[in-house]
């Protein structure tokens, strides 16, 4: 029964997840008064308590999100049921667990919210991974996921890894500076890490829809 229910799983949380997103964003006026922008504002700035104005929609959204993701991606793992299944299905637990966490811990408590963000992206990317290699390895006769399904992985790898090189090479091989919003002097008009912030966003969604579409 659960192998026939557990996608739902991942529309509904992803669904939240979107929802807290959008509707924050809708809401939001930066410090400079500033409407909230993909091209250089960060996602967790949605989260700010004190100068986002829906800070608690979007916070609730990842944490109410990432719990409900949580089923969907053991499911994913018993759907797989072989060696990479299984670890995917447990990078993806720390990924989801890493979105609760970064609602729990906003951005205002800047070095616990860095380790939820920097967790959930490092194990996204393992996850992805992890997926992706079991996809392509299912053994022969009937496949748990569809071979076309990792063209969803490889949309979501290729942000995802270029975002944890690059957060981790800039500001002297410090991330925690690359994630806060507040280490620049001046906002600048284009950011190249919260673009590809957006870009892991984005593929992730479509990631997440796609395997539910060709479990």
């Amino acid at each position: 029964m659960f192998l026939h229910i557990f996608p739902i799983f991942g529309i509904l949380g992803t669904g939240l997840i979107v929802l807290g997103i959008i509707g924050s964003a809708l809401r939001y006026r930066g410090r400079q008064g500033e409407h909230f922008s993909i091209l250089n504002h960060f996602i967790s700035e949605l989260g700010e308590v004190g100068v986002s104005r829906a800070a608690l929609l979007f916070n609730l959204g990842m944490i109410l999100g990432g719990s409900i993701l949580l089923p969907y991606m053991i499911g994913l793992g018993f759907r797989f049921n072989d060696f990479f299944g299984w670890l995917g299905a447990a990078t993806g637990v720390i990924a989801v667990l890493g979105v609760v966490a970064v609602g729990i811990f906003p951005v205002n408590n800047l070095s616990a919210h860095i380790w939820a963000a920097m967790t959930y992206f490092r194990a996204g990317l393992i996850m992805i991974i992890f997926f992706a290699l079991a996809i392509l390895f299912q053994p022969a006769g009937p496949r748990a996921v569809g071979q076309a399904a990792n063209l969803f992985s490889l949309i979501a790898f290729i942000p995802y890894a270029t975002f944890v090189f690059i957060s981790g090479k800039r500001y002297d091989q410090k991330p925690a500076n690359a994630l806060d919003p507040q280490a620049e002097q001046e906002r600048p008009r284009i950011s190249v890490l919260t673009i590809l912030e957006w870009a892991v966003f984005f593929s992730t969604i479509l990631w997440m829809l796609g395997m539910v579409v060709f479990i």
